[in-house]
C-alpha cells in the first residue's frame, strides 16, 4: 500500500462569479462604508482592524446582507454535500464583522475557538495584501520526525470574491499588507444545530 494522506483537515474554498459577484461587492461595500473600525490596543499598532463590536455583532444578518447570505448558504451545503453530512442542517451565524487591513498590518495567527466553522470572504485585496495562512493542527506533534516532515503551514492567494470556510479550531493568520491597497475581508463564526434524527 502506498503512503495515505490520513487525518486531513476538511476546508472550502469557492469564488463568487459574474453578476453575483458584483452583487456582493456592492452590497458589502455598502455595509463597508456604514462601519467604525477599531484596532485592537492589546494586539500592537501593526495588526489589523476590526469593526466596532466584532465577535459579538453580527454585522451581515443586522445589514441584511441577502445577497452575500445566500452565496454562503449554497456554499456550505456544498461543503456538507462532500463531507456526506447527512442530519440536519440548521446553522446560526454566531457573529461577523469586516476587517480592515491597511498598509503594513497583518492578522496574527488565532483561532476561532469552539465553533463548528469559522470563514472569510475577501471584498478588496491584491497579490501584495497579504495571503491566509494556516498552521496544521498536528503541530504539537512536531518533535516526531514524520510530523516534522508534514506540519508546513498552508498558504491560501487571497483573491477578490474569495469564500474560504474551515473548522473553528484551525489556527490561521494572514501576512503583511506589502501593497498601497487596503485589504478588506468579511469574518464569521457558524455554529450547527445538534440533532441527528
Amino acid at each position: 500500500m502506498a503512503t495515505q494522506p490520513w487525518f486531513p483537515t476538511p476546508m472550502y474554498f469557492e469564488n463568487a462569479v459574474g453578476t453575483e459577484f458584483i452583487n456582493i461587492q456592492n452590497e458589502l461595500f455598502n455595509v463597508y462604508n456604514q462601519l467604525k473600525f477599531l484596532q485592537n490596543p492589546n494586539w500592537g499598532n501593526d495588526t489589523h482592524c476590526l469593526s466596532e463590536d466584532a465577535f459579538v455583532r453580527n454585522v451581515l444578518i443586522e445589514k441584511n446582507c441577502t445577497n452575500f447570505l445566500g452565496f454562503l448558504d449554497r456554499s456550505l451545503n456544498t461543503y456538507l454535500d462532500e463531507l456526506e453530512f447527512k442530519y440536519d442542517r440548521e446553522y446560526n451565524i454566531a457573529s461577523s464583522w469586516f476587517t480592515l487591513t491597511k498598509p503594513g498590518q497583518y492578522a496574527h495567527r488565532h483561532d476561532h475557538g469552539g465553533v463548528d466553522l469559522s470563514g472569510v470572504y475577501y471584498l478588496q485585496t491584491n497579490t501584495e495584501s497579504g495571503n491566509l495562512y494556516f498552521q496544521s493542527p498536528l503541530r504539537s506533534l512536531g518533535t516526531n520526525l514524520i510530523y516534522e516532515i508534514v506540519n508546513n503551514d498552508t498558504e491560501v492567494a487571497a483573491q477578490e470574491g474569495l469564500l474560504g470556510v474551515w473548522p473553528g479550531l484551525l489556527e490561521h493568520g494572514t501576512y503583511t499588507n506589502n501593497s498601497e491597497l487596503d485589504r478588506i475581508s468579511i469574518s464569521f463564526n457558524i455554529q450547527y444545530r445538534r440533532h441527528y434524527d
